[in-house]
């Protein structure tokens, strides 16, 4: 059976591969459509797609767009979207500008606990962007914590000593400017913060009606029993089935980029969906047919 990975990082956010060495990897590991969703950016697609031109290997580019609704964190992936809209890069630059004060908020409180990091000790991609695991990695390097989950736990995540608040779009707008830049808009892994899954369907008329084409329902975190629930749902809405494995980095208690047995796998007929789905509101015709290389290959 052919698999895929429509939900993954590189070094232009805060995943540790470049966009190359994601491809190589995704060959290594026999995928047959591997997607890059980077958060809030993207820079890295246009490497993403001319490194994957002579490959066996089909690429779609991607974002995941850090997004509030409600007052809570919720993120959503757009696929196959014009990655040169004017408008969408006026919005990402905003978002990238709130992400970098923030970056600088989070260095000060640490400075102040009497921890001397600055942003030249992180390590990152020029023209990418930098997140929290950015500032992680540097606290394991410098010895301040011995691990990744360490750094988060006692500094960075949520009501953590240096944890700062992000300026986001509203869900609903983001959304909205996926869908104006010809992208197929999708909830990613609806149960991380819902995990009863209590306010999800509440809120999907809202979220349908300003555009959503799909909730994100293959994904490691997610147990068989919400697997189920959002199976279900998603058929009720007529909405996309997507999955991916959120890759940033192999780690050994990870799920490897495409999934295993035990994480669980995507299969290749969301793939073709989601781009019979990109094709019509592109008005490219059906899976298949030709589309712009800024779309997908």
């Amino acid at each position: 059976m052919s698999w895929i990975d429509l939900h993954t990082h590189s070094t232009f956010s805060d995943g540790a591969l470049t966009p190359e060495e994601l491809i190589d990897l995704a060959l290594q590991r026999g995928l047959q459509v591997l997607a890059l969703t980077d958060h809030d950016t993207v820079a890295g697609l246009p490497s993403f797609f001319a490194y994957a031109a002579d490959k066996p290997l089909q690429v779609l580019g991607g974002i995941e767009i850090s997004a509030w609704h409600q007052l809570s964190s919720m993120h959503i992936l757009g696929y196959g979207l014009d990655h040169t809209d004017t408008n969408l890069n006026r919005s990402l630059k905003e978002l990238q500008r709130a992400r970098h004060q923030r970056n600088l908020d989070i260095l000060t409180r640490l400075n102040e606990m009497g921890i001397d990091i600055n942003y030249f000790d992180l390590k990152f991609q020029q023209d990418g962007q930098v997140g929290r695991p950015h500032i992680a990695r540097a606290l394991v390097r410098m010895g301040v914590v011995s691990s990744f989950q360490e750094a988060f736990y006692r500094y960075l995540r949520r009501g953590a000593a240096a944890y700062v608040n992000s300026s986001r779009i509203h869900a609903l707008d983001a959304i909205r400017m996926i869908s104006r830049a010809g992208g197929a808009a999708v909830l990613a892994h609806p149960a991380v913060n819902d995990a009863d899954l209590n306010n999800l369907p509440e809120l999907l008329p809202e979220l349908c009606q300003a555009g959503l084409a799909g909730l994100e329902i293959h994904y490691p975190a997610h147990s068989h029993k919400q697997h189920q629930q959002l199976l279900r749902l998603a058929a009720e809405h007529r909405l996309l089935v997507t999955g991916g494995t959120d890759f940033h980095e192999t780690l050994p208690n990870g799920a490897p980029l495409g999934g295993n047995c035990r994480s669980g796998r995507t299969p290749f007929a969301c793939y073709q969906e989601l781009c019979d789905f990109i094709a019509l509101q592109t008005g490219q015709g059906k899976f298949g047919q030709a589309a712009p290389l800024n779309h997908f290959r």
